[in-house]
């Protein structure tokens, strides 16, 4: 079954025996009967998300930067074709480079997006876009779709992420059986919110062609991530277009360039320096109360635990786990929190092994279960322990017995490198923050040379400083400007 959202008749009429579920009605933007649910179930979703995107991401605790952002935000909302619902914006404590929305008028933009973006109309164009999609209820149209061919609930999917590929709720439900007829449309929902977001700058007085600095900004990225994986000798991850819900950048790029095209107008500074100064001092990179990576080691001041990783092996922290991988991919070390407490064989069961046995021990004076078993004709092998009385399971993992013969000397060394910080190890754990400073005529060589003193651990300076002014991969910096750098 494949309905197209641009045959709103036939999309309707497929509604007999389905009442309960969807319904027709018109869409705020094109005035067309669509396929969709009540806006009131609309409401509902992205309510009951958003306190799981709050506990996933985490609120960045800034309340003026909170304050800023949601004065933006209500100024489009307030210009766009859905003036009447509640609106909310949030800025979310997460480095990634995206921004996302939920039915029914949750915005949500990251730190780590606020860090490359460089004025307010910027952020705006960034805040259009996603009005965009629940302007035009591309949720509540895909929520009723999903519904008739038995694709579970949209309630946790994110909407218009612009983030460099998938991730979370929103990659789950892209690559879910079903689910897949859906990706068409919701490429053509990306471009339309672009489209969107370049009337909503025009109706607050700010230039559309904004949108097209905004694309640059992601295609910087994307340039920036493809050059890193190239010198680390990895291939850059990308999706195939037709697996992709979003179209490419170079795609998204020329469509706008030529929306843009269409508007006319005086327009402003752009608020560069109110934006700059705004975000002066904003976390950049991992955080504090979320866990960061400082070289080999790993630190969460919040959980007050730490450990290192062998040389060679990477560290990946995210909301729910913690990845260490070795240099060749083929072994790594998984961590994941437990809901026990002080509880570990508690946290053991939570492994569901047919059968096996543990052994009580400690390491680093830390109360640790070993345990080793079976689980559907597979051997399972974890470690159980306990770190200021929250629980934590750590799994050596591997592709083959060969590699887990191979790495076994390291996976054993990460596990019993976990320990209670010190107050050394808080002293480490700073989190790095973006400045905002006046170039010299000394330009950028003097920028690197100080972030990279004050940023010892941080990967690539130069290009970092070069994304961060926009500036990527070769550009000037001149004497008098307003510019970002990390310390």
């Amino acid at each position: 079954m494949n309905i197209s959202l641009r045959r709103p008749i036939a999309a309707c009429a497929l509604l007999v025996g389905f009442a309960s579920l969807a319904g027709c009605a018109t869409n705020p933007v094109s005035g067309d009967r669509q396929l969709a649910i009540s806006e009131s179930r609309e409401i509902e979703i992205g309510r009951e998300a958003d306190g799981q995107v709050r506990e996933e991401y985490g609120v960045y605790d800034n309340p003026a930067l909170q304050a800023y952002v949601n004065e933006i935000g209500q100024r489009l909302a307030q210009h766009s074709h859905r003036s009447g619902l509640q609106w909310k914006f949030t800025v979310v404590d997460s480095a990634e480079i995206n921004a996302f929305a939920l039915p029914g008028g949750y915005v949500y933009i990251t730190r780590g997006l606020m860090a490359y973006l460089n004025s307010e109309a910027e952020l705006a164009g960034v805040l259009g876009h996603e009005i965009g999609h629940v302007t035009a209820r591309h949720g509540a149209q895909q929520q009723a779709q999903s519904q008739l061919v038995g694709f579970g609930s949209l309630a946790a999917e994110l909407l218009g992420q612009v983030y460099l590929g998938q991730s979370g709720a929103g990659q789950l439900a892209s690559q879910a059986g079903n689910g897949l007829w859906l990706l068409p449309n919701s490429r053509e929902h990306e471009l339309e919110a672009d489209r969107l977001g370049a009337e909503y700058l025009s109706r607050i007085g700010e230039d559309p062609a904004t949108m097209i600095t905004v694309l640059r900004v992601l295609k910087q990225n994307e340039v920036f991530s493809s050059d890193e994986a190239r010198a680390a000798g990895r291939a850059a991850q990308r999706m195939p277009n037709y697996l992709s819900t979003h179209p490419s950048n170079e795609q998204r790029l020329d469509d706008i360039a030529r929306v843009a095209a269409q508007y006319s107008g005086q327009y402003g500074d752009a608020g560069r320096s109110r934006y700059l100064q705004k975000i002066n001092g904003m976390t950049f990179g991992d955080s504090a109360t979320q866990g960061l990576v400082r070289g080999r080691h790993f630190y969460h001041v919040s959980l007050g635990l730490t450990l290192q990783a062998p040389a060679g092996w990477k560290i990946q922290n995210s909301a729910q786990q913690l990845l260490i991988i070795s240099g060749d991919e083929q072994a790594a070390v998984l961590m994941v929190p437990s809901n026990t407490r002080s509880d570990l064989e508690a946290a053991i069961r939570t492994l569901q092994a047919d059968s096996g046995r543990a052994e009580r021990t400690t390491i680093n004076g830390l109360p640790a279960l070993n345990f080793i078993g079976a689980k559907q004709g597979a051997s399972v092998e974890a470690t159980a322990i306990t770190v200021n009385g929250n629980d934590y399971i750590l799994r050596p993992l591997a592709k083959s017995a060969d590699a887990r013969n191979r790495s076994r000397s390291d996976t054993q060394a990460i596990i019993q490198s976990v320990r209670t910080m010190s107050a050394n190890d808080i002293a480490q754990a700073r989190p790095y923050k973006l400045k905002i400073v006046t170039a010299t005529r000394s330009g950028l060589p003097t920028l690197v040379a100080e972030a990279a003193r004050a940023t010892p651990d941080l990967r690539n300076v130069e290009g970092q400083l070069r994304l961060l002014n926009q500036i990527y991969p070769a550009g000037e910096i001149n004497a008098g400007q307003l510019v970002k750098t990390i310390q």
